[in-house]
């Protein structure tokens, strides 16, 4: 930490991510108990909530509050919050496979409170930049919201046509879980990858939707091929 936590600021951002719903069902959100929730809210606890419960509050706040701002005024410093391992080796095996691909291309990774965690960026092409969203493991529990606030996050996110988008995971019912629930009507180059956790290698990428300005068939250049197990 490198400074003190700010119980006053923290609470109006988390009345802010609260917005019209309950104390009991945001605290079932962010999996903590009621009881920790309301403490929070009326400034009776005097340590910060974990970095983790943080994340979750960002996550489930409808884009209402952003991790910088619970980060800053709990007292934590962003940039020696470092990526967890699961996200981690997701991001290897992602760079493998870019590896692969036969495009120039140069890789930036993301600052911690950004909702990418990596970008592509190709010198030529009908894709210019191509971002990844890493879910944590722990994202099942909490899968409906997660959906939810990802797609909000897409939506209120300035993206170009020749932006692409990939949401990754490890965990096989999750990526069945977002085929099933994948979005409509978006403008944008959207796909999903499946990351085998034994063989840190990418199993499946599946295009969910593209711009109307890139025929499928371009876009499936730049798609990873399947790589069953």
């Amino acid at each position: 930490m490198n400074s003190q936590f700010d119980k006053s600021a923290f609470s109006i951002l988390l009345k802010r991510a609260l917005g019209n719903r309950t104390q009991k069902s945001f605290a079932e959100d962010i999996q903590i108990s009621k009881e920790h929730l309301s403490r929070l809210v009326t400034q009776k606890r005097e340590t910060p909530p974990t970095i983790d419960t943080l994340t979750k509050i960002a996550l489930n706040s409808q884009n209402r509050v952003s991790l910088q701002e619970l980060l800053s005024v709990c007292g934590y410093d962003p940039n020696t919050i470092s990526v967890p391992a699961a996200i981690n080796h997701m991001m290897e095996a992602v760079k493998l496979a870019l590896s692969h691909i036969p495009y120039e291309f140069s890789e930036h990774l993301c600052d911690n409170t950004s909702f990418y965690q990596m970008t592509s960026c190709f010198a030529n092409g009908p894709i210019h930049q191509w971002y990844f969203h890493f879910l944590s493991d722990n994202a099942f529990g909490t899968v409906d919201h997660e959906l939810s606030s990802n797609l909000l996050s897409l939506i209120s996110k300035e993206m170009k046509s020749d932006d692409k988008i990939s949401f990754v995971t490890s965990i096989p019912l999750l990526f069945q879980y977002y085929m099933e629930h994948r979005p409509h009507n978006l403008n944008l180059n959207l796909s999903f990858i499946l990351i085998n956790e034994h063989t840190l290698t990418v199993s499946k990428e599946i295009v969910l939707q593209t711009a109307s300005s890139i025929p499928y068939e371009v876009l499936n250049n730049y798609t990873f091929p399947s790589n069953p197990e």
